[in-house]
């Protein structure tokens, strides 16, 4: 399972896995590939701004990817 949303704190969109589990190669080949950069201080990943259409879009894909998404 995947949360998609958005932090106030950090002022970045914020996809973060439920589990190291979660995150395979390809995953993670497809969140990079929209400019996410892992942070291991929180566990997810982040991208500077707040991006509905890139937050749609990656929801999106995770779920055709076959994980469960919550975004918010």
């Amino acid at each position: 399972m995947y949360l998609v949303t958005y932090d106030t704190r950090l002022g970045a969109l914020v996809v973060a896995p439920e589990s190291a589990a979660d995150l395979n190669d390809e995953t993670q080949a497809l969140i990079e590939s929209t400019g996410f950069t892992w942070r291991p201080d929180i566990e997810a990943f982040t991208r500077p701004g707040r991006a509905p259409q890139t937050a749609g879009w990656i929801t999106l894909r995770l779920g055709q990817l076959g994980h469960d998404v919550l975004a918010c």
